[in-house]
């Protein structure tokens, strides 16, 4: 039932290669979005018993339709370079 349940919710992301899963009370899946510049973002989404609990992407393209699909509220990706200034961060932007 917890399987059949959880099939159902990945196969509704036909845009997202999975890839690896983790867990025994929870289970974390992790998957792939391909992109135009030869890179991918991922996403992640955790369930317990088969029920959705949490979820995140990097992918600012998908991520709306990602909330849409699971039914729950949006909320857009930040850089950590906005947030701190740390040498082991991807800077996108020239801060000076």
């Amino acid at each position: 039932m917890e399987k059949e349940k959880i099939k159902k919710v990945l196969l509704r992301f036909d845009f997202v290669k999975w890839d690896r899963y983790f867990g025994e009370e929870n289970l974390v899946f992790y998957g792939w979005i391909d992109r135009v510049d030869d890179h991918s973002d991922f996403i992640f989404i955790e369930f317990h018993k088969g029920e959705y609990i949490t979820h995140g992407t990097s992918s600012s393209k998908y991520s709306k339709k990602i909330s849409e699909i699971l039914e729950v509220g949006h909320s857009d990706c930040k850089r950590v370079e906005d947030f701190c200034d740390i040498p082991n961060s991807i800077k996108l932007k020239s801060h000076g």
